[in-house]
């Protein structure tokens, strides 16, 4: 199989520690191939910049020509560009793209960790480079130098970033390694209208001296993000992705057992130097994740919700009147949902939500004593009122429900999830379970992501079994047993059940096939 092209454009670190040479082997570590094009050739150690040799503008288009023609990317990465002339080159080039134009992100190395300036850039050049871009990722002295305004906490990083944005960027991700005054290590994604914020702890706190000495980090995380961008993954999925394979090459150097004694000379030199270590597999390695600094998340206690009665669950319906709870019980089934939506069109607001009221009541009179949990879709306050077993949110609903009171009543909560953002965000709530999806592609409702796929849905169970899962999504009775293998803790389905000919009959059918009936 061909593997996608990324460019790389930047400076070539003679030590190998960073630049090109470092976008290079981690796309390899990410199974894609790098193409390079080289913007200066330094002199270094990993200790030591001793000179720079700047390659001319026509060389540079030289180098982009012969790759457009027979290598035309899916992403380019760029680091150290030189000066205006180089800059010019560049966004000339970019702008001569066919459209849709690859992804583009910006790392603006400015100095090398070694020592040494590698850019020379005017404020106009930048504004131009800002603008062709997809994403620049600068850190703390690097949004500094880019705005003119110094940056010493948390609010002057925000104007800052603000004021980058101002001057034309499209988006930026302002890394938090050097933001010093801060705990942990936050980087924030932003444009004009969404805001992330990715927290780790600082390499000081949980690995040795010679980690916080790797080489190549700003190359990594950029070129790890657009080689997600590449695999498909949306944007924030992908930021936390490049966050997770960043710090997972960082423990896997503490994991090497490198000494404090380490020099240049010695067998211990690659404390400079990453290590292999692909896809993001260690759950340890993922940062904590929020939707903008006040995201209501974030002050959430993180004592848990109470655990199901029962994990493995089997099939899970998701039904949208109390009638089809009624008709489902004799099967027994152990978990099912009601999810009625409000109508926009209904007239009598008030007289629409009591009969949801009156349906919520009567869900909570059928299930009980039995071995059902009822969760509730949405209306939690009327969950609370008449007893249900849980409730289940999608992530718009965190950011207005009282999680407090719905922990304090006992209830359970489940929670949508979307993606690798989505599940970072979730984790610390320590929800009774998390819905993964959706799998497939579904007509049930409008969806802002994009279908998972098995494989996905798989990478998510490997990384988080602490907490029992629920798959979603276009599931029937020809995809169920796939979804089954992968080890999901419950199965839903909406579609498969509701609009079967004989819906008792599909339930049975699809446990079977599942592998849930033993």
């Amino acid at each position: 199989m061909t593997q996608p092209v990324i460019w790389c454009i930047g400076g070539i670190d003679s030590s190998g520690g960073a630049g090109v040479t470092r976008d290079a082997l981690t796309l390899a570590d990410l199974h894609l191939h790098a193409c390079v094009i080289t913007t200066q050739i330094t002199v270094q150690s990993n200790t030591r910049m001793l000179d720079s040799h700047i390659v001319s503008p026509s060389v540079i288009n030289e180098q982009w020509l012969v790759l457009e023609n027979e290598l035309p990317p899916r992403a380019i990465k760029i680091g150290a560009i030189a000066n205006d002339e180089q800059a010019l080159v560049l966004c000339a080039r970019i702008d001569s793209f066919n459209k849709p134009k690859p992804f583009i992100v910006w790392d603006p190395v400015l100095c090398s960790t070694s020592g040494g300036k590698l850019t020379q850039l005017s404020t106009p050049v930048v504004q131009l480079l800002l603008k062709v871009v997809d994403v620049v990722t600068p850190n703390i002295d690097e949004l500094s130098a880019l705005t003119g305004m110094p940056i010493s906490d948390n609010q002057s990083k925000r104007d800052a970033i603000a004021a980058l944005l101002a001057l034309g960027a499209n988006a930026v991700l302002a890394k938090g390694g050097h933001a010093t005054w801060q705990s942990d290590a936050i980087d924030t994604f932003k444009t004009s209208t969404i805001e992330y914020e990715f927290s780790q702890p600082r390499a000081h706190q949980s690995a040795p001296s010679e980690v916080s000495r790797l080489r190549g980090t700003g190359c990594m995380q950029a070129s790890a993000l657009a080689a997600f961008i590449v695999k498909g993954y949306a944007i924030d999925d992908a930021l936390t992705l490049a966050n997770a394979y960043v710090m997972q090459v960082r423990t896997a150097l503490r994991d090497h057992g490198l000494s404090n004694e380490a020099t240049l000379d010695s067998a211990r030199s690659d404390a400079y130097f990453a290590k292999p270590v692909g896809f993001p597999a260690q759950q340890s390695a993922f940062p904590q994740v929020f939707f903008a600094p006040n995201d209501p998340v974030k002050w959430q206690d993180n004592t848990g919700f109470a655990p199901l009665s029962e994990t493995n669950l089997g099939i899970y319906p998701v039904v949208d009147h109390v009638d089809w709870i009624a008709k489902l019980l004799p099967t027994g089934v152990r978990i099912i949902q009601l999810r009625i939506k409000l109508s926009p069109e209904k007239k009598n607001l008030d007289q629409h939500m009591a009969n949801i009221s009156q349906q919520i009541k009567a869900a909570v009179a059928l299930t009980k004593g039995t071995k059902c949990q009822l969760f509730i879709n949405d209306f939690w306050q009327l969950a609370i009122k008449h007893g249900a077993y849980g409730v289940h949110l999608g992530q718009e609903d965190l950011a207005t429900a009282d999680l407090q009171a719905i922990k304090t009543a006992g209830l359970r909560l489940g929670v949508s999830t979307h993606g690798f953002a989505e599940l970072q965000r979730v984790k610390m709530l320590k929800p009774s379970y998390i819905a993964l999806g959706h799998i497939f592609p579904t007509a049930t409702k409008d969806m802002p992501s994009q279908p998972q796929g098995i494989t996905r849905l798989q990478q998510y169970l490997d990384l988080y079994d602490d907490i029992p899962t629920v798959a979603i999504g276009g599931i029937n009775l020809s995809r169920v047993n796939a979804v089954a293998n992968t080890g999901v803790n419950s199965i839903a389905v909406v579609t498969a059940i509701t609009q079967a000919d004989n819906p008792i009959a599909s339930f049975h059918a699809l446990a079977e096939e599942a592998g849930f009936v033993k």
